[in-house]
């Protein structure tokens, strides 16, 4: 630690660890992120089928408040298949199903 060089590419070493962890957790985050919006979307349009036949006016309401989220949803999605088309990327494409 005494040596300027020595403590310099000490540090960087553990910056780039550092990264390549945290490359790893966003990996992780990036793929459930994909999938929960995914089964969000599965799981409510369900939901919106069975109203519109048993309860019409809440299966209306629910479908005016869900094209809200679908629309950010759709934006979340945008930026998550840039990052997931990027040659540099790790992770897994796709969802779970």
């Amino acid at each position: 630690w005494t040596k300027p060089a020595y403590r310099e590419a000490t540090v960087k070493y553990f910056k780039i660890r550092r990264a390549r962890e945290e490359i790893q957790r966003l990996n992780i985050e990036i793929h459930r992120l994909h999938t929960a919006i995914h089964d969000e979307e599965l799981k409510v349009n369900v939901t919106i089928d069975t109203l519109l036949i048993s309860n019409r006016p809440v299966g209306l309401e629910l479908q005016h408040q869900w094209r809200k989220c679908a629309a950010v949803n759709a934006l979340h999605l945008l930026k998550l298949n840039q990052i997931t088309s990027q040659a540099s990327f790790s992770g897994q494409r796709g969802v779970n199903i």
